[in-house]
């Protein structure tokens, strides 16, 4: 859908908050909190960004983009090529990252984590859940969304951790952390070093896996390296004509079964927004996104085909 930009604001060091309204005033599709939009940047990337506004708030869509100087065409372009009352290319929200039921949430985030993280406390507060909320950042000037974290109604129940002031996740996490409740969930967004940090520490401290949830803004290792394909050559076939295409080692199967007219839905391309998924019929997956968890990738039922790639000389895609 195409929607306008109604304001672009100054949101912390380095960290622009851009909204989106429909051009004629309508009211735009629902989402729930941990949602994510796709947006075609000014530069022609198409990038995903979690929405930080309230789910219950259908008048606009609002995200908050911190400036990436080794962007390849996502936060650099919003950053500096962005005008308000442009016209932007936006999908529909799609949440891989929701609220799951609990008794209890711990909600922790670092850096511009915090976009996915604030929406999901916000509906908490509004809820009158239990939780905490504990944000991690290098300095006071670059926390997104300051006065209401420190000033708003999210005040009461949010703990910042600034690096300046010697409160490295490195060093020390949250004490709550410490003890394992079995009626608490904890939620997470961040960079990947934190989150693999706070996974070790979790574990270590008796915590089970289904008690984290966590969403990455980059796939595991470098930011190339889920849509580099690697291995021997495979066959997939489709299973709706039985035609069958090689995919060789330097190709992807989502790059194949385009060239090849076969219709597919593509948005990062990288293994991280979920978009490409489709049903596996026969075959051994090669898991290389993060979108589902190990336990679903264990059934080997369904598989990214922009990224993933093949244990078995063939797979059948229900397509």
């Amino acid at each position: 859908m195409e929607l306008m930009v109604s304001a672009i604001r100054i949101n912390g060091d380095d960290n622009l908050d851009i909204e989106f309204v429909d051009p004629d005033g309508c009211d735009l599709p629902p989402f729930t909190p941990g949602a994510h939009i796709d947006i075609r940047t000014p530069s022609g990337a198409l990038r995903q960004y979690s929405l930080c506004s309230s789910a219950g708030d259908r008048r606009a869509y609002r995200i908050c983009v911190r400036k990436d100087d080794a962007s390849r065409g996502g936060s650099r372009s919003l950053h500096s090529d962005l005008r308000v009352r442009e016209k932007v290319d936006v999908s529909n929200p799609r949440n891989l990252f929701s609220l799951p039921e609990a008794q209890r949430y711990i909600l922790v985030s670092a850096g511009i984590g915090i976009t996915p993280i604030i929406s999901m406390a916000r509906q908490l507060a509004e809820n009158g859940a239990d939780f905490e909320f504990h944000h991690f950042e290098r300095s006071r000037s670059r926390v997104a969304f300051l006065d209401e974290l420190t000033a708003g109604t999210l005040r009461q129940c949010t703990s910042l951790h600034l690096g300046e002031e010697g409160a490295s996740f490195r060093i020390a996490g949250p004490v709550c952390l410490d003890k394992v409740d079995a009626d608490t969930v904890v939620l997470a967004c961040g960079p990947n070093m934190f989150l693999d940090l706070l996974a070790t520490r979790m574990r270590d401290a008796g915590w089970l896996p289904h008690q984290l949830h966590s969403e990455r803004f980059r796939p595991v290792g470098s930011s190339t390296a889920l849509s580099t394909p690697e291995g021997a050559s495979f066959e997939v076939e489709i299973a709706s004509t039985g035609k069958r295409f090689t995919v060789g080692e330097n190709d992807t199967i989502a790059n194949v079964l385009q060239q090849n007219g076969v219709p597919i839905e593509l948005s990062c391309e990288q293994g991280m927004c979920g978009a490409c998924l489709t049903k596996v019929i026969q075959g051994s997956p090669d898991h290389k996104d993060i979108v589902l968890s190990d336990a679903e990738k264990a059934v080997n039922d369904q598989m990214t085909i922009c990224c993933s790639r093949s244990f078995s000389p063939l797979l059948v895609l229900d397509l």
